[in-house]
């Protein structure tokens, strides 16, 4: 009853217009459309959308280069309305904006998980390290505070000081995959006494965004390196 009267005092506003918002769906109706949750339909290793609605097995591209990553997931296709309201997060407005995110984020990590038979453990769960620079520009980064949000959903915890960030390359939007990879080599390491954590262990990787996925896949190689067992990837968007 208190939730449904401070509602209604101070309706919850639409992280992507700033318009009142539906209570459960957490954008306005017009918004709403623009939100779309990433297809179940996927590769069952990269998570890309398979486009068809035949039997599922790992597309192309990870039949030809198996990525470093056991497997990956996301909560929603990047564009549209959650394009804005991520947008607007990151240039400092919208601060509730992970909270309208954090339920399915955490379902589709759920469903990642549960994925492997038998189940695997999530020892660690690790955000992409933000790049430095952007950082200090900013004085936060918006991807952990959305990771946070999701798994406190899944009374998961981020361990920190895991992987380091050097200054990324720019501009990297027009590359390709290829390039990308080749311009991120050496950016991640592990952080000092990191190996002793990760011997052995099961880790989750987790990051706001995946694009051409060289992003995961290098750090996923750095944690790897370091004696991780596995890496499991959950993005809240992926990019078509």
């Amino acid at each position: 009853m208190l939730s449904d009267l401070l509602d209604l005092l101070f309706p919850r506003r639409c992280p992507a217009c700033d318009a009142v918002a539906d209570v459960s769906a957490r954008f306005c109706p017009d918004c709403l459309p623009g939100v779309v949750p990433a297809p179940r339909h996927a590769c069952p290793v990269c998570g890309a959308p398979a486009g068809h609605d035949g039997p599922v097995f790992p597309c192309v591209e990870c039949r030809r280069r198996p990525p470093p990553f056991r497997r990956a997931a996301a909560a929603f296709l990047f564009g549209g309305s959650l394009a804005d309201a991520l947008a607007r997060f990151k240039s400092g407005g919208v601060p509730d904006f992970p909270d309208a995110v954090a339920a399915p984020f955490a379902r589709a990590v759920a469903r990642l998980l549960a994925a492997d038979r038998p189940p695997l453990p999530v020892h660690l769960a690790v955000a992409v390290p933000p790049d430095p620079q952007r950082l200090a520009r900013r004085g936060f980064d918006p991807a952990t505070l959305v990771i946070r949000a999701a798994l406190r959903h899944l009374d998961l915890r981020l361990a920190h000081d895991v992987l380091r960030s050097g200054p990324r390359p720019r501009p990297q939007r027009d590359l390709d995959r290829d390039a990308r990879l080749r311009a991120l080599h050496g950016v991640f390491r592990a952080a000092p006494g990191a190996e002793r954590r990760l011997r052995g262990r099961h880790v989750l990787l987790l990051d706001d965004v995946r694009t051409t996925g060289s992003t995961v896949a290098a750090c996923a190689r750095t944690l790897l390196a370091a004696g991780a067992a596995s890496v499991r990837v959950a993005t809240l968007a992926l990019v078509e």
